[in-house]
């Protein structure tokens, strides 16, 4: 038999710290990955991504598990290249059930494959 736990309030053995669990719902990030994007790319880590597609140089599409409610979320991106101190991750395309990274250096705007790349989507789950 399933049950249901309802509560309005977290709050830590001590009562010390608590939290609204809205805070928790709407507040969190449903998406979020640490990528090796270069020669054969792997996730990291990461919540919510089932598999990542490199459909060209520097562009990468995370799928999700489970579902956003709409493509009105919010994604934020960063990334790192020996190469380049700072790297330009940029959003494309966004689907209920992807969005797309887009890297390229600071100083080229040529897209280019990254050590690392960085994303995490906030927004409501289907």
């Amino acid at each position: 038999m399933a049950s249901i736990l309802r509560v309005n309030t977290l709050t830590d053995a001590s009562s010390g710290n608590s939290i609204d669990t809205s805070v928790i719902h709407n507040g969190t990030a449903k998406v979020w990955q640490n990528l090796n994007g270069s020669g054969t790319i792997s996730t990291r880590d990461s919540f919510n991504v089932a598999s990542t597609t490199d459909f060209a140089t520097g562009r990468y599409r995370p799928n999700f598990t489970n579902a956003m409610n709409n493509s009105s979320y919010a994604v934020t991106t960063n990334g790192h290249r020996a190469e380049d101190y700072a790297l330009v991750c940029r959003q494309g395309e966004m689907t209920t059930s992807l969005y797309e990274i887009m890297s390229h250096g600071h100083t080229n705007t040529t897209d280019t494959d990254s050590e690392s790349v960085f994303s995490l989507a906030h927004g409501d789950l289907a």
